[in-house]
């Protein structure tokens, strides 16, 4: 059985797009760990961060470091884990809420 799980995260402080989509991420995976989640599939259009931690690019900037290590820590709490990479134009979910009046909302999304 599935379901799939939406929510939308505000910052309360700057950061750079790739710090945001991190955010994003981190948030999607502490919301399924607090539902008792245990096999999740997520979909991102942020190529950056899938390729980082699916090991395909190496982390180089060290705000992302530590993003990526909070990141794989949540994500080791999972019996079974998968990051895939999903063009913007095909993240309908996400284009939905936008126009809905979510402008600057990050394209994660939790499944």
């Amino acid at each position: 059985m599935g379901a799939t799980l939406h929510q939308a995260v505000t910052l309360q402080f700057k950061a750079t797009n790739n710090q945001v989509e991190y955010e994003a991420l981190i948030a999607g995976l502490n919301f399924a760990l607090s539902m008792v989640v245990k096999h999740i599939q997520v979909l991102s259009d942020s190529q950056l961060v899938v390729n980082q931690v699916n090991r395909i690019f190496e982390t180089k900037d060290e705000v992302l470091k530590k993003y990526l290590q909070l990141a794989k820590s949540l994500i080791s709490q999972f019996k079974d884990f998968s990051l895939i990479h999903i063009p913007w134009e095909e993240n309908q979910v996400v284009d939905w809420l936008a126009k809905e009046g979510l402008p600057d909302l990050r394209r994660t999304q939790v499944f």
